[in-house]
């Protein structure tokens, strides 16, 4: 157009249906109390400004002026859920016969998905490259600025040694698991993984490239590691929601730990968990760390503004069991100040795009696509 502002057309009465509100009415609908709740939600604080700043970039509007549509739930994500589909074809069909555009959220780790709203702009978080249709988008993970909650707002700035480091703190299935059923189970992944067998079957991968990865790392003397690895997963809470230490006490001090690990290293190793994206490499972002991106067949949301190369070390999947030589390749290519400079562009891409309010002002731009 170019647009700065959007007019929305969307049906607010579609929330007594069972599904979340999508984050991009938080301005006009305001934040859940599980969102404001600290016992709830440990990522607390992470819509504040979007919820202030938000009617600056969307205004609601009638279906008659708008420029776009909006589903305001979460589309469903279970397969060929009819009821789902019944409760919103009013809103389907008025749509489809006004022509306009609707912008369609999923929520994330689903990679089996058929939305039925023509002329839909799908955000999802788990996308694969060669599936990938058209007006099919990656979603971004929101959560919590972790150098102004932790480094009062001001960025630490790492100076380039000879011998980097890099940096994972999470769960790593089999890995510091007991023996168990579990175990087992994950064993017998990791080895269909080193076997080729995910390769056909990534929707059930999990965690085996993030231990392949590892693996990689822990043989190698060309990088410095500093590698824990949780027995639990972090998303263990109350309803879903982000709980690293699995128990309230611990909640607060793994988090923090989390992030010292991030903050503490050159790069942090990124790789897909139950859905083919990863949460981490975002926090790296919002660091200014440079993520180390295992690409499996991964979609990066505004990749068709950004440059992801130039931000991250990008290791194919076949090179795998290579990832020391080529984080070595990639620092050894910058000097002290492009790494320092580095530092400072990838906390600003984080800060620019993919805060909430970041991400949000620049949705316009998908219309033009």
């Amino acid at each position: 157009m170019p647009l700065t502002k959007i007019k929305l057309y969307t049906d607010l009465s579609l929330l007594n249906i069972d599904q979340p509100l999508v984050d991009l009415l938080v301005p006009f609908c305001g934040q859940s109390s599980k969102e404001k709740d600290p016992e709830r939600n440990l990522t607390i604080g992470r819509f504040d400004a979007y919820e202030i700043e938000g009617k600056d970039f969307f205004e609601l509007s009638s279906l008659e002026d708008c420029d776009a549509c909006l589903l305001p739930i979460r589309y469903s994500q279970k397969e060929n859920d009819l009821a789902f589909e019944k409760e919103i074809q009013a809103f389907t069909d008025l749509v489809e016969a006004s022509g306009k555009k609707t912008f369609v959220f999923l929520g994330s780790d689903i990679d089996q998905f058929n939305v039925k709203i023509k002329n839909a702009i799908i955000f999802c978080n788990t996308l694969y490259q060669s599936k990938r249709k058209s007006n099919q988008f990656a979603f971004t993970f929101f959560f919590e600025d972790f150098i102004t909650k932790y480094y009062k707002n001001i960025l630490p700035i790492r100076t380039k040694e000879n011998i980097s480091t890099i940096g994972f703190c999470g769960f790593a299935p089999p890995l510091k698991l007991k023996f168990g059923v579990l175990k087992v189970k994950e064993v017998l992944r990791l080895g269909l993984n080193y076997l080729g067998i995910m390769r056909f079957l990534p929707s059930v991968s999990a965690h085996s490239y993030r231990v392949r990865a590892l693996l990689s790392l822990a043989k190698s003397n060309k990088v410095k590691k500093k590698i824990i690895i949780r027995s639990n997963f972090g998303f263990g809470g109350p309803e879903g929601a982000l709980f690293p230490g699995g128990i309230k006490e611990l909640n607060a001090t793994f988090r923090q730990q989390y992030v010292e690990n991030i903050v503490n290293t050159d790069y942090t190793l990124c790789v897909r968990g139950y859905g083919n994206n990863s949460m981490r490499f975002f926090e790296a972002l919002c660091c200014g760390r440079i993520p180390v991106l295992l690409n499996t067949d991964c979609v990066l949301p505004y990749d068709f503004l950004i440059d992801w190369k130039n931000y991250c070390v990008w290791v194919e999947e076949k090179d795998i069991n290579r990832i020391p030589e080529k984080i070595l390749e990639f620092h050894n290519k910058l000097s002290d100040e492009e790494f320092k400079a580095l530092q400072k562009a990838i906390r600003n891409i984080w800060k620019t795009y993919f805060t909430p309010q970041g991400f949000y002002k620049h949705l316009y731009l998908h219309l033009n696509l």
